[in-house]
C-alpha cells in the first residue's frame, strides 16, 4: 500500500473463472487507499526577468515565468496567468494555497538578485510580496467599480465604454479585468481560446486586440490548446515545423488556388484556429507569436529526439527545420534560438560541453550553406548568452573565415547565381553587419572588406561596361546603371561610386534628358520614362 501507483489491495479466492467476473463472496479481503487531494508544486525555471514595479508582472516575460512556475496549478484550476493576476477570488485562493506562492517567489527572487546589486534574496522576496499585495488591491478596486458585463452588453460596447470614461493609465488594466470576469467562468482552456477568438473576430479598438493577445498567449502554454491546433504529430520535428508555420500565420491546410477564401463564423468547427492564424498573419498577435517561437526554442534546446529514426535521419530533419528558422539572413527567434540550434547540433554530432558547442557552431555553417544565412547565424550567436562568453573568440574566427578570408565574391557565394543576385546577397550581409551589435571598428573592418570584394567583382567582370554599352538605347543603359546603386543592390562605398560616377557623367551632358528619351516615339511614354527616372535618382540619393 505504501508503494507509488498502488490504489488498493484485494485478496480473492483461487478459482478457474475470469478475474473480471468476480462475485461478492469471491472477495476475501479488500482495502483501498483513502483519496487525497493531489498536492500541486511550482515548476522549476531557468531564469526570471527583474520586475521594477507591480505593472511589470503583466508584461510578456514576467507572465511567461508565471506560466511556467504555476503550470500545474493553472492547468488544474483552468486558469490563465492573466486571469490569476486580475480576479480577486483567484488571487485569494493562491495566497491561501500554503507554501505554493512562497516557493514561487523564492525561486524568482534567487534569479533576480543575480542581476541586481546590493540586494539579498530576502529583501527581494519582500519587494515581490509587496507587488503581489498591490496587484491584489488593484483587482479588488476594479471589482468594486461594478463595471458592465461583456456577456450582457457585448465586447466592443464594454471596451469602448472603458476607453471613453476611464483615465488612460487604468484603461488596459480594466479591459483585462472585465475579460477575466468572463473567462474565469469558462473552465476549459479550449473554451477560453474559442471565446477570445470570437471577441477578436469583431474587435474594433486597438486596446481590445492588445488585451486579447495577452490572454491568447497565456492559453498557448496549455497543451490541450496546442494539441487542438496542430494535432498529434508522431515526431517532435514535425510538431516544431507545424508550430513555426502557425507562428508565421500560414494555414495548416493548403487551400485550392481556384477556391475563394471563406471567412468562417463562430459556429464553424475550425473557426477559432483559422481566426488565430489569420490574426497572426496580420501581425495583430505579437505576444502569441513570441510564445509559439519560444516553445520551438525550448523544445529544440531539449534532449528529446526530433525523429524516431537514426542519427542521419535526425540530421536531415534538423536541416529541414533550419530552412524554416533561417529562411534568409534574419533568424526567427534571435540569439536565444541561435543558441538552441547550436545545442541541438551538439547533440546530433554527439559532442558535449563547451568543446561540443564550439564544434557544433563550426559545423552549423556548412549545414546552412548560404553565406547570408551563415552570417545571420554567427551574428545572432554573438548576441547569445554563450556567444558573449564561452564562444566569443571562436565565433569571431568563424566570421573572419567566412567573410574576410574569402578571396572573391565567387569564393564567398558558390551558388550559380546571376551577378545582380550575388551583389544583392553581399549587400544584404553588409547591411546586416551594420545593424548588428558588433563594435564600430569591427563593423568597419568587415564592411570595408565586403566593399572591396564588390569592387573587384564589378571591375574584373566588366559589369558596368556591359550595362553602359553604347549599342543599347540610352534610357535602357541609364535605368540599368541606376539599378546598380539601389540600396539593396550595392551599399554606399567604393563599389557604388563606380556606377555613380558613370551616372553623374551622363547627367552632366548638355542635352541628357532629350537624349534619354530620344528612342521612345510616344510623347506620353517619354514623360512617364523621365518621371520614373527622376524617382529612381531620388531614391538613390542623387538629390540629397
Amino acid at each position: 500500500m505504501s508503494r507509488a501507483g498502488i490504489l488498493g489491495v484485494r485478496v480473492i479466492k483461487e478459482a478457474k473463472g475470469s478475474i473480471d467476473r468476480l462475485k461478492p463472496e469471491d472477495i476475501l479481503f479488500e482495502k483501498m487507499k483513502p483519496k487525497t487531494e493531489e498536492k500541486v508544486f511550482v515548476q522549476d525555471i531557468d531564469d526570471a526577468p527583474v520586475c521594477h514595479a507591480p505593472n511589470d508582472l503583466f508584461v510578456g516575460e514576467a507572465r511567461a515565468t508565471i506560466n511556467r512556475l504555476f503550470r500545474n496549478y493553472l492547468d488544474k484550476n483552468n486558469l490563465t496567468a492573466t486571469e490569476l493576476l486580475h480576479a480577486p477570488r483567484e488571487i485569494k485562493r493562491v495566497l491561501e494555497e500554503g507554501t505554493l506562492l512562497f516557493s514561487a517567489v523564492g525561486k524568482v527572487s534567487t534569479f533576480q538578485v543575480r542581476k541586481m546589486e546590493d540586494t539579498t534574496v530576502n529583501q527581494r522576496r519582500d519587494v515581490l510580496f509587496d507587488f503581489i499585495n498591490k496587484i491584489n488591491a488593484r483587482a479588488i478596486a476594479a471589482s468594486e467599480q461594478r463595471l458592465p458585463r461583456i456577456r450582457v452588453d457585448g465586447f466592443n460596447t464594454v471596451v469602448e465604454g472603458i476607453v471613453a470614461k476611464v483615465s488612460q493609465e487604468h484603461v488596459s488594466h480594466l479591459i483585462r479585468y472585465v475579460m477575466s470576469v468572463e473567462l474565469v467562468e469558462n473552465r476549459s482552456f479550449l473554451g477560453k481560446f474559442g471565446q477570445l477568438m470570437e471577441w477578436a473576430w469583431k474587435a474594433e479598438a486597438p486596446q481590445a486586440l492588445e488585451a486579447i493577445d495577452i490572454f491568447v498567449s497565456d492559453t498557448l502554454y496549455n497543451v490541450d490548446v496546442l494539441r487542438d491546433m496542430i494535432g498529434n504529430p508522431r515526431e517532435l520535428g514535425t510538431a516544431l515545423v507545424t508550430l513555426l508555420c502557425v507562428a508565421e500565420g500560414r494555414p495548416l491546410v493548403e487551400e485550392e488556388e481556384e477556391e475563394e477564401p471563406v471567412e468562417l463564423t463562430p459556429e464553424h468547427q475550425e473557426f477559432a484556429n483559422a481566426t488565430f492564424i489569420r490574426l497572426i498573419a496580420a501581425g495583430k498577435l505579437p505576444e502569441s507569436k513570441a510564445v509559439l517561437v519560444d516553445r520551438v526554442r525550448r523544445q529544440l534546446e531539449g534532449l528529446s529526439p526530433l525523429t524516431r529514426g537514426d542519427r542521419e535521419e535526425e540530421r536531415e530533419v534538423f536541416i529541414g527545420l533550419l530552412d524554416k528558422l533561417i529562411p534568409d539572413i534574419e533568424i526567427i527567434g534571435g540569439p536565444s534560438m541561435a543558441q538552441a540550434m547550436t545545442a541541438r547540433q551538439s547533440t546530433i554530432i554527439n559532442k558535449g560541453g563547451s568543446k561540443g558547442m564550439r564544434e557544433a557552431a563550426e559545423t552549423m555553417l556548412p549545414a546552412l550553406g548560404d553565406p547570408g544565412r551563415a552570417t545571420g547565424y554567427l551574428l545572432a550567436m554573438m548576441d547569445s548568452e554563450i556567444g558573449q562568453t564561452v564562444l566569443r573568440n571562436d565565433l569571431e574566427t568563424l566570421l573572419d573565415k567566412l567573410l574576410v578570408h574569402s578571396k572573391t565574391i565567387n569564393h564567398l557565394i558558390r551558388d550559380k547565381l546571376p551577378p545582380n543576385k550575388k551583389m544583392a546577397k553581399v549587400t544584404s550581409i553588409y547591411h546586416h553587419i551594420q545593424k548588428s551589435n558588433l563594435p564600430p571598428q569591427r563593423k568597419a573592418a568587415l564592411t570595408e572588406r565586403l566593399d572591396e570584394l564588390l569592387v573587384s567583382y564589378i571591375t574584373e567582370g566588366k559589369i558596368l561596361d556591359k550595362l553602359d554599352n553604347p549599342e543599347k538605347p540610352l534610357h535602357v543603359r541609364a535605368f540599368m546603371l541606376v539599378s546598380m546603386v539601389q540600396p539593396e543592390m550595392l551599399p554606399k562605398g567604393k563599389a557604388s561610386d563606380l556606377a555613380r560616377n558613370i551616372i553623374v557623367g551622363h547627367l552632366r551632358r548638355a542635352n541628357f534628358e532629350d537624349e534619354l528619351v530620344a528612342a521612345i516615339p510616344d510623347p506620353s511614354e517619354k514623360a512617364k520614362t523621365l518621371r520614373k527616372f527622376h524617382e529612381q535618382l531620388h531614391r538613390c540619393g542623387f538629390f540629397g
